[in-house]
C-alpha cells in the first residue's frame, strides 16, 4: 500500500488527509502521506487500514465479496442507521468530510499547475516504459 501523492508533488486526495489520521493515527498519517513510503499488508492491518490480509492474492476478491454478502444479508435499516452513527464523529471533526474534500480539491488544483508535478509524472512514465510495463 502506498500514498505517493507528495512524492509526485501532488496534494493527497480521495479524503486521505481526513481519514488517515482517524484510522491510522496522526503519526502514521504524517509519515505515509508525506514520505510516500510503501507498506505491506501486515503493517497496513496493524495501522487499521485493512481489516484482513490474505496470503494468496487469488483469495482477496472472494474474501471481500463474502464479507459484503454477509453485510448485505442483514436488514438494510440496521446497516444504514449503524453506518450513520459510526460516521457521526467524522462530521464533527474540524469541519467534517465535506470540508476536507473541498480543501483537497483546491490544493490539488494548485499542484496541477506546477512544473514539478509535470516533471514527476513524465519521469514516472519514463521509468515504467523503461521497465517494459506500458502497452
Amino acid at each position: 500500500l502506498q500514498f505517493p501523492f507528495s512524492a509526485l508533488g501532488l496534494h493527497p486526495g480521495m479524503a486521505a488527509t481526513f481519514f488517515m489520521p482517524i484510522v491510522a493515527g496522526q503519526e502514521a498519517a504524517f509519515r505515509l502521506l508525506l514520505t510516500g513510503d510503501k507498506i505491506n499488508g501486515e503493517e497496513a492491518q496493524k495501522l487499521g487500514l485493512v481489516s484482513c490480509v490474505e496470503d494468496d492474492s487469488e483469495l482477496v476478491l472472494p474474501s471481500a465479496i463474502e464479507m459484503a454478502e454477509r453485510i448485505a444479508a442483514h436488514p438494510p435499516v440496521g446497516i444504514a442507521t449503524t453506518l450513520a452513527t459510526l460516521r457521526m464523529h467524522q462530521d464533527a471533526a474540524v469541519g467534517g468530510l465535506k470540508a476536507a474534500l473541498v480543501r483537497e480539491a483546491d490544493a490539488q488544483a494548485a499542484c496541477y499547475a506546477t512544473d514539478e508535478l509535470a516533471q514527476k509524472v513524465a519521469d514516472t512514465k519514463a521509468a515504467i516504459a523503461a521497465k517494459g510495463k506500458t502497452k
